[in-house]
């Protein structure tokens, strides 16, 4: 769940301090999740995962209906 959170984020622009704070983490456990991301997904820049996000349909979904963060 974290890691789509810091995926959205990710795509949407925001900074490791800014998800930090968004989420209510530690700039270090939002590094660790940006890591693992890039593992699973097998990319290796946040660009790439801005990318994989915006042509994700479970990103178009969440954006059309609703947040997966709660503001």
């Amino acid at each position: 769940k974290r890691e789509r959170q810091v995926i959205e984020l990710i795509a949407d622009g925001y900074t490791n301090k800014d998800i930090a704070q968004k989420l209510h983490l530690s700039t270090h456990t939002v590094k660790s999740h940006v890591h693992n991301i890039l593992e699973k997904l097998a990319l290796s820049t946040r660009v790439q995962i801005a990318k994989h996000a915006h042509l994700s349909d479970a990103y178009r979904t969440a954006i059309d209906t609703t947040s997966l963060i709660n503001e």
